[in-house]
């Protein structure tokens, strides 16, 4: 009878799990999905955005969905010259035109921080507006 009851609920467990793991693939497609909001374009100065929620506008290719973690987790389809992921090869190097980035690694690759940023040592701060080089 106890086994039963156990393995009952195993089930149960399993059920749940397989439902929450479909209802959190459903919320990230539907966050895919939404358009980007009016407004949100290059025309938008640093000032009017600072402390919104972290967006990319990549010059060429408007406004990308972005992904947990290092921008280049967002932008790796536009970068195909990255390859080392860690800061040496500088094959994801972008020009930053609009906003600010927090630095999670201390890339090797020698870049001007004023200017440029490194896609897979960095996250957006807030939203922000590059290009590539």
């Amino acid at each position: 009878m106890m086994g039963l009851l156990v393995l009952g609920l195993s089930g149960v467990a399993v059920l749940a799990a397989l439902l929450l793991t479909v209802m959190g693939i459903q919320q990230i497609a539907t966050a895919r999905s939404l358009p980007a909001k009016p407004g949100a374009g290059a025309e938008q100065s640093t000032d009017a955005i600072a402390g919104a929620a972290p967006s990319v506008h990549l010059e060429g290719a408007g406004m990308v969905a972005v992904e947990p973690g290092v921008l280049l987790n967002t932008l790796w389809e536009h970068l195909p010259n990255a390859e080392c992921q860690s800061g040496e090869c500088g094959g994801c190097k972008l020009r930053l035109l609009e906003g600010s980035v927090n630095w999670i690694r201390e890339p090797v690759a020698e870049i001007n921080r004023q200017t440029h940023i490194l896609a897979c040592s960095c996250e957006a701060a807030g939203p922000i507006r590059c290009a590539t080089v």
